[in-house]
């Protein structure tokens, strides 16, 4: 995955490591997020908390990123905003 400019810039805001990013991602949960029109929706640990990536598989880029936390996880996960993205 390559990181859109507007990805690298939120990254500099939260002052992370891209590269450090990109890892942990490799281990993240994919979702489809139906509140959204079906945009692709990453969560993984880093940092130790939750971060969210926005992704476009098509062109295999991460659009943004963003730290969350575990409590907005599990609510979009348990209302049916985020659906897991089958294989």
């Amino acid at each position: 995955m390559q990181l859109t400019r507007h990805a690298i810039e939120k990254c500099k805001t939260y002052g992370v490591n891209t590269e450090a990013l990109l890892s942990a991602m490799q281990h993240g949960e994919t979702f489809i997020d139906l509140s959204r029109g079906g945009s692709i929706a990453m969560v993984f640990v880093f940092q130790l908390r939750p971060w969210v990536a926005v992704l476009n598989l098509e062109t295999e880029k991460v659009i943004t990123v963003y730290p969350t936390d575990q409590r907005t996880v599990d609510a979009r996960r348990g209302g049916g905003r985020w659906v897991f993205l089958k294989p």
